[in-house]
């Protein structure tokens, strides 16, 4: 593969990284999901299947390697005793019957192995701790290896007792489950939200989400939420179960709900009849759910499996087809995104969708807008699976109007009227101080994973550019001087006022890869700007850098280097960078690599940097574990990195580490030195 092929692969496998944990983001913890799970899944499988094929290129914080999204800011976060991993998503007949084939050379077995079938009911899991039969501790999935504690909205849940029945319970144990609710109960929660003139729900989900993040869980009883039984983490006192229908059952004796659907089954014949006849009784069913889940019922079994780093290897999810309807195209409008990347959105005759009113479908780019050739008019089939904006699935061309015209591309930006530049199947608005782009710059600029300034969301930055409060992003941290203008506004009181100013003074020294992350530059992910950020340790050093010099940054192409270049040289962005100055903000400079390290531990003053996969432990928890003892660790091959673990499948980052004579160790020699210092 060329050089050019290379970097094209890698930008397209960061594009899909990025829309994913945006997705994770959105479904897991805002409960307003803009993928469907038919999108989600085949970007998913294309990232896994780009990965699989160029190992070399993976990043270590993909979305294969992980589950959901990090908690929310502000809430209380407690560790999953044991990982609370996602499922293998499956879509059809064949990958059943090739995920039953591996389980079985897995087991080296040939006999049919016992599945326990049951709902993949769409609502929000949930992890549940019972110390001597009490329960102590109850925690949202969050990100798999921790979750939001969410006890008190949890104990108002029906089937979830307070302490388990009986006696026969171990001193501790977690159980795990989906939170849901009622479609016919959602309905009526529904239709009383709009009699009180407030937004309704989306969704049932999303009024599980949503409920089970209440500050104050008063009340929450009366919303008539459920839970069903579906899993476990620990087991301690309760070794003695040999089946996990076994243990649905002592779960059930001890006042928790578990599915009434729950069934068993021999070989992958019978997950594919199960799902086959919940599909077919799906709209009869008062519950949402969106496939069936297949888990070994031999507890043995599941553990002589084990799991990957994000999903088990005894379940998996078998999805049902997502629903379908016929509409027609109103108009096709163009939003404007903070990178300057132009959507087109199709306006849609409206259609009811499992309960919901469709009125618009993401069209993603230009590029398959012009691949369908999409015209105002046309009659169309869309897809909705779960609450989210619905995907196009056909145009009807057969019932295309004699008198419609091709839709024409936008030559210039329809928010700023700047000229755009065609990018692959994108165009991008070329002007920084686009309302929209600035905007969006600003939401962006303070999310959780950039400059984390939670009080300016959507809403907020929406109403303080309204106010003239908000012009530029720079004007963020300028907030603070305009008290008695912001006080006059809607929602906002002295507390609020306060707490604004504490996280913009938090925000006016960002680390480096933060601040590059923040800034919204195109093709800049958290990945690459952490990347930038370690090799070239300060913003002044990095942006003065030619492309040649960016290119030597393990991961970055030429376009991206050659972007990056530019973007630093732009007067827009040199006015921008100076009047951030002005405004207070200082980007802190990275240790050099000789002065990092030094904390007290055994590792001080290495830099180690992971590449292939590893049998024993995921490569975040390597890098944790020799953090821990003083080392350093770095996503890329530079002159500081020290040493080198490579696993299977290592690639080029193998070969360069070979070229600059650093020590490489394989997993065995790794594992060798942390026994010898006793980890």
């Amino acid at each position: 593969m060329s050089r050019k092929q290379a970097a094209e692969v890698l930008e397209r496998m960061r594009t899909l990284a990025e829309e994913l944990r945006r997705a994770n983001e959105l479904y897991y913890q805002q409960g307003r999901p803009e993928l469907s799970d038919s999108q989600y899944d085949e970007m998913m499988r294309e990232l896994r299947g780009l990965e699989a094929k160029h190992p070399e290129l993976r990043e270590e914080d993909s979305p294969t390697q992980s589950v959901g999204a990090s908690p929310s800011r502000g809430a209380t976060k407690r560790a999953h005793g044991v990982p609370m991993l996602s499922l293998d998503s499956l879509t059809s007949p064949e990958e059943v019957q090739d995920f039953d084939l591996k389980a079985r050379k897995g087991l080296e077995l040939e006999e049919p192995l016992s599945w326990v079938l049951e709902p993949k009911y769409d609502g929000v899991s949930a992890s549940l701790v019972y110390e001597d039969g009490v329960l102590i501790q109850g925690l949202t999935r969050g990100d798999g290896r921790q979750g939001e504690l969410i006890t008190e909205n949890l104990r108002r849940v029906q089937g979830i007792p307070d302490v388990l029945k009986g006696s026969s319970f171990p001193a501790r144990v977690e159980l795990r489950g989906e939170v849901i609710l009622a479609q016919s109960r959602f309905r009526e929660i529904r239709e009383a939200q709009e009699a009180r003139g407030e937004n309704p729900f989306r969704n049932a989900r999303n009024a599980v989400a949503g409920s089970l993040k209440r500050l104050d869980p008063t009340g929450l009883e009366d919303l008539g939420l459920d839970f069903f039984f579906w899993g476990f983490g620990e087991l301690n006192g309760w070794r003695d179960l040999e089946c996990y229908t076994e243990l649905a059952e002592r779960v059930q004796s001890a006042g928790l709900r578990v599915s009434p659907l729950l069934e068993t089954g021999k070989g992958p014949e019978s997950i594919l009849a199960y799902h086959q006849r919940l599909e077919a009784q799906r709209e009869e069913l008062d519950y949402e759910m969106d496939g069936v889940v297949a888990k070994l019922d031999l507890l043995a079994q599941q553990r002589q499996l084990g799991r990957t780093a994000r999903v088990p290897r005894w379940s998996l999810a078998f999805k049902f087809a997502p629903r379908r309807g016929t509409t027609r195209v109103l108009d096709i409008a163009v939003q404007v995104g903070r990178t300057g990347a132009l959507t087109p959105v199709a306006h849609l005759e409206p259609v009811e969708l499992a309960g919901v009113t469709v009125q618009r479908a993401s069209l993603h780019n230009f590029g398959l807008l012009a691949e369908r050739d999409l015209r105002i008019g046309d009659e169309v089939v869309v897809e909705r699976a779960g609450d989210v904006i619905p995907e196009l699935i056909e145009v009807k061309l057969d019932a295309r109007p004699e008198d419609s015209e091709p839709f024409a591309m936008p030559e210039a930006c329809p928010v700023c009227g700047s000229s755009v530049e065609k990018e692959g199947a994108f165009l991008y608005c070329l002007n920084i101080d686009c309302e929209a782009q600035v905007t969006r710059r600003i939401t962006h600029l303070a999310s959780r994973r950039a400059l984390d300034i939670d009080r300016l969301g959507a809403k907020y930055v929406a109403q303080l550019r309204e106010a003239g409060l908000l012009d530029r992003v720079e004007d963020v941290f300028r907030l603070p001087e305009r008290e008695a203008e912001i006080l006059k506004l809607e929602r906002w009181g002295p507390k609020s006022f306060a707490n604004l100013v504490r996280e913009i003074d938090s925000a006016r020294r960002p680390p480096l890869a933060r601040f590059l992350y923040a800034l919204g530059i195109r093709h800049v992910g958290e990945k690459i700007a952490q990347d930038l950020a370690e090799g070239f340790e300060s913003l002044e050093a990095l942006s003065v850098a030619e492309a040649e010099a960016l290119e030597e940054i393990d991961g970055v192409g030429e376009v991206v280097a050659r972007e990056l270049a530019e973007f630093f040289r732009l007067p827009a962005t040199l006015s921008f960078l100076e009047a951030l100055a002005e405004a207070g903000v200082e980007v802190q400079v990275l240790q050099p690599s000789g002065d990092r390290g030094k904390e007290a531990g055994p590792l001080a003053g290495r830099v180690y940097c992971f590449t292939g996969g590893l049998d024993s432990m995921s490569r975040d928890e390597a890098k944790r574990r020799v953090e821990a003892l003083g080392a350093q660790s770095s996503g890329s091959v530079t002159k500081k990195v020290t040493h080198v673990v490579a696993g299977a499948k290592a690639g080029s980052k193998l070969a360069k580490a070979e070229k600059l004579g650093l020590v490489i160790l394989d997993e065995e020699a790794l594992l060798a030195e942390l026994a010898d210092l006793g980890v």
